[in-house]
């Protein structure tokens, strides 16, 4: 009986320190993620990240080997959450119609939210300029991500209406789709203003129309 009380006392204490390691690297993932994506990545130091993390250097290194394994960490976290935050969008939405449209509509409380602080991965996919860059290639993975999703919309739409949206193909749609969404995106955050999501709404409805 000892014996198990002494395993469950470690096991709960095993449990209380991975529970603690995780809030640990949370708050550095947190506080890295609000840097890198309102100052950018190179301009980003690990000591900055650091001290507003008030973490200990040991504690940061612990977690993240190096600043790159920290930013693939965010740019892969922040992948996920948008991917999520898109498809929970979709399934509010009843029609095709509107499940089309749902990707480009959320851009602008979106802009509005972040203060036309613009895409996190349009932003830093940019600043790194190899090609084979890890942090690059994982930057490019999250429209490589959304590129299915805005075809399986393109086509539920079309098929939907198979005489109305007979001029629309698929693929190219969604690829027209996901360029005007980035220009918009871009614009709003050159200009500081939601006008370029507002127009770019507008030529999405003339685009499907014959």
């Amino acid at each position: 009986i000892k014996l198990d009380r002494l395993v469950c006392l470690r096991y709960i204490l095993t449990m209380k320190m991975i529970k603690r390691e995780s809030k640990v690297r949370e708050k550095i993932l947190e506080t890295a993620s609000d840097l890198f994506y309102t100052q950018g990545y190179h301009v980003t130091g690990i000591n900055e990240i650091i001290e507003k993390s008030c973490v200990a250097k040991a504690t940061f290194y612990s977690h993240f080997p190096s600043k790159e394994d920290l930013c693939l960490s965010y740019i892969h976290t922040m992948n996920l959450r948008d991917i999520e935050l898109i498809m929970n969008e979709l399934k509010r939405r009843k029609s095709p119609y509107k499940r089309f449209m749902a990707s480009i509509e959320v851009l602008k409380p979106l802009m509005l939210s972040t203060q036309f602080k613009g895409c996190r991965f349009l932003n830093i996919v940019p600043e790194i300029k190899d090609p084979k860059n890890p942090i690059r290639k994982e930057g490019i993975l999250h429209f490589e991500a959304f590129r299915p999703i805005l075809r399986d919309l393109s086509q539920e739409l079309i098929d939907s209406d198979s005489k109305k949206f007979n001029h629309l193909n698929s693929k190219k749609l969604a690829d027209d789709y996901l360029t005007i969404q980035m220009g918009a995106i871009a614009l709003c955050e050159i200009y500081h203003d939601i006008w370029p999501v507002d127009q770019a709404i507008d030529f999405v409805k003339r685009l499907i129309k014959k």
